[in-house]
């Protein structure tokens, strides 16, 4: 079985959030056909923060949207019904999202990975040479 990272490897990988606990077995699933590049469990300081850790190792940045269900400060550092952050490739991201719904799973989109810029909304939280 591929080796799963917790960290994003390169620009343009695209974000997507699981919030369904069988989410994380059928993922498993999806390691094994070499779908995803990088799979992060969202940690108790939130999303925001699972994203930082999730670049700081090759000094890539992210540009995501936020969900209107959720403030925008609750989204990015409070507690959420997502569970964990999934980047993938070009190259794999259709076989990827047939694969989850094939299997009954709903992705939501979060964003892509950048050079080194974190923005939100449009909106630049700097770099992550920052953080």
């Amino acid at each position: 079985m591929k080796e799963l990272r917790a960290y994003f490897e390169s620009k343009g990988e695209t974000l997507y959030m699981v919030s369904d606990d069988e989410a994380i077995k059928f993922l498993n699933g999806s390691i094994e056909y070499d779908f995803i590049s990088c799979l992060r469990q969202i940690q108790d300081r939130g999303i925001f923060n699972t994203l930082v850790e999730c670049c700081k190792p090759n000094k890539l940045g992210f540009d995501i949207t936020t969900n209107s269900e959720y403030e925008e400060e609750e989204f990015l550092h409070g507690k959420t019904k997502y569970k964990a952050i999934v980047s993938v490739d070009d190259e794999q991201e259709v076989d990827f999202t047939d694969y989850m719904f094939n299997q009954g799973i709903s992705l939501i989109l979060l964003g892509h990975v950048t050079k080194g810029e974190l923005r939100v909304d449009g909106e630049s939280y700097g770099f992550i040479s920052e953080y």
